[in-house]
């Protein structure tokens, strides 16, 4: 359009300090563009880029879509804001840039016996992309959302300057700010609530599931844990679809090792994920795999334990290959947050679309949630269910026929 070749022939024109072309790509592999990005690592770097230049604040670029670069926009990566600022022990608040991740910022604390409760399941996941996302973490019915351990928040607004933002200070855009997938501006640092760490390790418990409607009473029984979700078999098949297991974790008693157990190898960026040509996922390798793997977790002992790194970030280490066995191709998630009363309703639908298409579905992932829902964020309360597929035009029908059964429950 006329408005984008104005936006492309200014950021163009304009002399953009310490910039280069970068390939950006969606950790879901779906998005790839090539976009002028910038590393920045002192604030005068945000100060000196013109106004009319068009940008947006970046994390780990861990997300599944690609809030974080766009073609014509400077990306200003911010993972050079990466120190931790201030810390008041009494009352267990510390300030950190928004670069610091949650494996720097986990290594930091637990040193002081200190978490920050609310963990997803990645470790270079950097607290501004928290905010921005408002992410949640093992047990949102309990914990609620990111926004709900943010105390203060410090935003660099190209017309404004930095701003403070908090609950009575700025407080409309610092509600915006989380959840506002960074486009209220450049979240610079941030003030975070921590909770005291019981231990060192997790102690969780495996539940058969037989079903989606099954985890939901799984979950009712054990919304006070620690952590809690389940996993379920996407294969169509009548005797396969919607069985799973269901976990329930607490931190265990005490501390074995005052040291943090972390995995050597590196967890998967959005480039290594796909590494490989093509695919294993599909929906017989699912099937067959998810089987065995359910027989081996209800056959197994039924409570075990994990260190407390681990049992933050499966992703990043036990849980690894399931992104990387997507492929070059990558994968779709299709998540919803369902209120709990239409929760039956939705799970029969879902069913049905399911066995009617026979779209490559590989697993679905549940959680009980508590909130209200503001703005963008992702939030409220009931269940949410992320439905994981592999890329394919047959998926891409059966998401536009999900969002059909979403709009009809109005």
């Amino acid at each position: 359009t006329s408005k984008n070749m104005i936006a492309k022939s200014k950021q163009e024109s304009l002399k953009i300090p310490h910039t280069k072309k970068t390939k950006f790509v969606s950790f879901d592999g779906s998005i790839e563009i090539v976009s002028q990005h910038q590393r920045p690592d002192r604030f005068r770097n945000l100060e000196q880029i013109p106004k009319d230049v068009i940008r947006i604040g970046r994390g780990g670029g861990y997300s599944y879509a690609a809030p974080s670069f766009g073609k014509n926009i400077l990306t200003q990566e911010m993972t050079s804001f990466n120190r931790i600022l201030e810390f008041d022990a009494k009352s267990q608040t510390v300030v950190v840039e928004s670069g610091v991740t949650l494996k720097e910022l986990l290594k930091w604390s637990f040193r002081k016996k200190l978490l920050l409760k609310i963990q997803p399941g990645h470790p270079d996941i950097t607290i501004g992309g928290c905010v921005a996302a408002n992410v949640h973490g093992k047990n949102p019915h309990k914990d609620g959302t990111f926004v709900d351990v943010v105390l203060e928040i410090k935003l660099f607004h190209p017309d404004h300057g930095l701003m403070t933002l908090n609950r009575t200070q700025n407080s409309d855009i610092f509600e915006l700010t989380c959840g506002g997938l960074g486009l209220t501006g450049i979240i610079v640092s941030v003030k975070l609530q921590l909770d005291v760490l019981l231990s060192d390790r997790m102690v969780f418990e495996r539940t058969a599931i037989e079903s989606m409607m099954d985890a939901v009473e799984f979950f009712k029984n054990n919304l006070d844990a620690d952590f809690i979700s389940s996993w379920h078999d996407g294969s169509p098949l009548k005797k396969n679809f919607g069985r799973g297991v269901g976990y329930e974790g607490i931190f265990a008693d005490g501390f074995k090792s005052n040291k943090l157990i972390m995995p050597k190898k590196k967890a998967l960026t959005p480039f290594s994920r796909a590494n490989l040509p093509f695919s294993i996922w599909n929906k017989t390798t699912a099937a067959i795999t998810y089987s065995f793997y359910r027989k081996r977790e209800i056959t197994g002992p039924k409570t075990y334990e994990r260190n407390v790194f681990d049992s933050m970030f499966p992703f990043a280490g036990s849980a690894k290959s399931f992104h990387l066995f997507f492929g070059k191709n990558g994968f779709a998630e299709y998540q919803i947050l369902v209120p709990f009363n239409k929760i039956e309703e939705f799970v029969n639908d879902v069913t049905k679309l399911i066995k009617i298409e026979k779209p490559p579905l590989i697993v679905i992932f549940m959680k009980p949630f508590h909130g209200n829902q503001k703005y963008l964020r992702y939030s409220g309360s009931g269940i949410t269910i992320a439905l994981d597929f592999q890329r394919s035009p047959i998926t891409t029908k059966t998401f536009s026929k999900l969002d059909d059964i979403i709009i009809s429950y109005g």
